[in-house]
């Protein structure tokens, strides 16, 4: 799992990453001889290195650079409808995740909720991970004017144009 064969360099390369920080070490055929004896010393390397390394971070919700939303699985989207040659904008907020049923996810328009609402009923849908709009609204709606309502509102980073 944690090894890769680079032939043109003629060594294996053993990598475990924690963290955002990368540990390798490089087991050449000049210092083993042979392929089979770089891996199982790469092997020995990798299980030795291991049980001195902290758990890796669960990458479910684990927000990366790439996130402008603000919320981890929870993106702006630009819907754009055609109506007799006019176009017509319709930004919306899609929740995703792993394993979503829908494989675009589910969204919620701007024009028929609002920014914000919009934005706090995909944060919900991707907390609770649901398809469920009946259940999703219920809890928007008992979540409306509270300071947790209000906290997933200033998570948000971005604004439709």
């Amino acid at each position: 799992m944690y090894l890769t064969v680079n032939q043109t360099e003629k060594c294996v390369m053993a990598r475990i990453t924690r963290q955002r920080v990368c540990h390798q070490a490089n087991f050449t055929l000049r210092q083993y001889g042979s392929w089979r004896k770089a891996t199982v010393a790469a092997k020995a390397w990798v299980e030795a290195t291991l049980p001195t390394l902290p758990d890796p971070i669960a990458r479910k919700d684990l927000k990366t650079t790439r996130n402008t939303s603000g919320v981890v699985g929870v993106r702006l989207a630009n819907a754009t409808r055609s109506r007799n040659g006019v176009d017509y904008p319709d930004w919306r907020w899609v929740a995703f995740w792993p394993g979503c049923e829908q494989a675009s996810g589910i969204g919620w328009s701007i024009n028929k909720y609002g920014d914000g609402r919009a934005f706090v009923s995909a944060c919900l849908a991707r907390q609770m991970e649901s398809l469920d709009r009946a259940k999703i609204d219920a809890k928007v709606e008992r979540l409306r004017g509270s300071a947790a309502y209000r906290a997933l509102l200033r998570k948000k980073r971005l604004s439709p144009p």
